[in-house]
């Protein structure tokens, strides 16, 4: 695989402890980064079943919407940020995917088998920041935790002109050599993990 030289951010999602079946909790809880960017936003994402209008195979997809601000931000900055006019924020576009401010939306990758070896992530998708600020590609692996839960991980990256999802995906490095190359977290940094009882 070529892995290209562009920057990524973190991008990591843990199950929700008390989701139940039926309900309406999110089913996962995360953060992200975006590329180049220095604090982290917090997520939410629910699961939606839907039928390939091909095959007519039932797949899960997710989406959701991130906080307006983060956490990582000093307090005076997190109060300016919620001051903005949220209703200057515009959808925006990758590819004919069209995402409204702050939401992200993740689909079953689609060329994950056509090439298996090439090692594709499982969830490709998309995250608009909002405030006028181009939309992010994600690529995100399904694993479990150190607790055996399920989980997602992977990273944000800008869309590379003029390549289809498929040759993003072909110079995006795998999430083995993501998190070699510290681009992103293999879970919780280890403070948080003895705070909130250890999720990642």
């Amino acid at each position: 695989m070529t892995t290209d030289t562009q920057a990524h951010g973190n991008f990591v999602a843990f199950l929700v402890r008390d989701k139940e079946p039926g309900d309406n909790k999110p089913t996962f809880d995360g953060r992200l980064k975006l590329p180049n960017g220095d604090g982290e936003l917090t997520f939410a994402l629910w699961s939606h079943e839907y039928a390939d209008p091909k095959t007519g195979e039932v797949h899960i997809m997710f989406n959701g919407r991130s906080d307006a601000v983060s956490p990582s931000d000093a307090p005076l900055a997190q109060v300016a940020a919620l001051m903005k006019d949220g209703a200057a924020d515009a959808p925006a576009s990758v590819g004919n995917l069209q995402v409204a401010s702050r939401q992200l939306v993740l689909f079953p990758n689609r060329f994950k088998a056509e090439a298996p070896e090439k090692q594709r992530p499982d969830y490709w998708g998309a995250y608009n920041p909002g405030n006028g600020q181009p939309v992010v590609r994600i690529s995100a692996w399904l694993r479990k935790d150190r607790y055996q839960n399920a989980m997602m991980a992977g990273a944000t990256s800008y869309p590379l002109p003029g390549k289809s999802e498929a040759e993003q995906q072909d110079v995006t490095p795998t999430i083995e050599q993501l998190e070699a190359s510290g681009a992103v977290s293999r879970g919780m940094p280890e403070k948080e993990k003895k705070r909130s009882g250890g999720r990642g």
